[in-house]
């Protein structure tokens, strides 16, 4: 049996979640996924950069993570949990359901809730459990919405019943979910003494690329999209949270500070982790065109790549200075993410040509 110390890792198959993954392993971790369907674990197995800790992965079946007791096997002998999955709107299989007409709460809200509810009642039985790290957005954060006098750690309110089913944009069903969420969990964790504690993470607009994502659609279905679309002279697929503010951020770091943050000393108990910018600095959009046609000489000048130079965004005032103190390493610029992404598209891109 492995002596590492074992995490449980839910939404690994989605752009963070494998990152997360990956990062993790490659930490000397052990790591148990759980999965929805059992045709997931193959995917998971497959990918190369799984193959060298092939022996410190397990997997388990969670169905349906909002289901009464869903973790309460999986979670056995886990010393960290890192909650990542949550229902996203640009995802097929959440297209699909609010496409049937399904409300925001039933696809959307109730399962991010018990999800992470339930995920905390599994850790709350084990006495093995030291922390759990939520994934939450930095959408959740106050300043987002004009909050006077806020820290960049402040969570924004939690809207009412009556106003999160009032919502008419998935992407801001989306946002709702997470404050819900995240205002659950803290209600549980006030309710009396754990073992454990919870962290909670906020990433801005997260760029990279997706190893599980194996065609440009598929791709598309990240938030990377962004960059592949100022990469391709395209107006921006979703509402860029953009400059001059910090707001994107490689999907390397935001990985790396969710394990970052299970051990690490300085990160203390409901903690939140601003995960956007790189240090003071933040980029435009114009300037990710620009820095698309610097990297790529090449496609550009073959007309594969058409950098767009004038895409605007707008600002939000994210900090996540002191998250990179706490966590001992800066956030990588912009040339991290942007030549990642386009890397992948591009090799996707000329497969699917073949």
């Amino acid at each position: 049996m492995s002596t590492k110390p074992l995490i449980l890792l839910t939404g690994a198959t989605g752009h963070i979640g494998f990152r997360t993954l990956v990062v993790a392993l490659r930490a000397n971790y052990a790591v148990r996924v759980t999965i929805r369907r059992s045709d997931q674990e193959a995917r998971i197995r497959s990918a190369p950069s799984i193959q060298p800790y092939l022996a410190s992965l397990s997997f388990a079946l969670v169905p349906d993570m909002a289901a009464p007791s869903a973790f309460s096997s999986a979670i056995k002998g886990a010393a960290y949990v890192i909650h990542v999955a949550s229902p996203i709107p640009m995802k097929p299989d959440v297209q699909a359901l609010l496409g049937e007409g399904k409300s925001f709460r039933e696809v959307m809200y109730d399962p991010a809730v018990k999800g992470t509810l339930e995920v905390l009642r599994a850790a709350a039985k084990e006495d093995d459990v030291k922390r759990v790290v939520i994934t939450a957005s930095g959408n959740i954060l106050a300043c987002t919405v004009g909050v006077p006098d806020c820290r960049p750690t402040d969570i924004r309110p939690c809207p009412t019943d009556e106003e999160a089913d009032a919502m008419t944009v998935p992407g801001l069903a989306y946002k709702t979910s997470k404050i819900l969420a995240v205002a659950a969990a803290q209600r549980f964790m006030g309710e009396q003494e754990r073992g454990f504690d919870i962290v909670i993470a906020c990433p801005g607009y997260v760029q990279g690329a997706h190893e599980l994502a194996g065609s440009v659609e598929e791709l598309g279905t990240s938030t990377s999209q962004a960059t592949v679309d100022i990469a391709t002279g395209q107006e921006l697929g979703m509402p860029p949270l953009a400059p001059p503010l910090h707001n994107q951020i490689w999907v390397e770091d935001v990985a790396r500070a969710h394990v970052e943050a299970l051990a690490n000393a300085n990160v203390k108990t409901n903690d939140v982790l601003v995960l956007a910018g790189n240090g003071p600095h933040s980029t435009s959009w114009e300037e990710v065109g620009n820095m698309v046609a610097e990297n790529f000489r090449k496609e550009v000048e073959e007309g594969v790549l058409k950098p767009k130079m004038d895409q605007k965004g707008f600002s939000m005032p994210f900090d996540g200075t002191g998250t990179e103190q706490k966590l001992g390493f800066q956030f990588a610029p912009a040339e991290a993410w942007i030549r990642e992404t386009v890397a992948q598209y591009l090799q996707l891109r000329g497969k699917e040509a073949l």
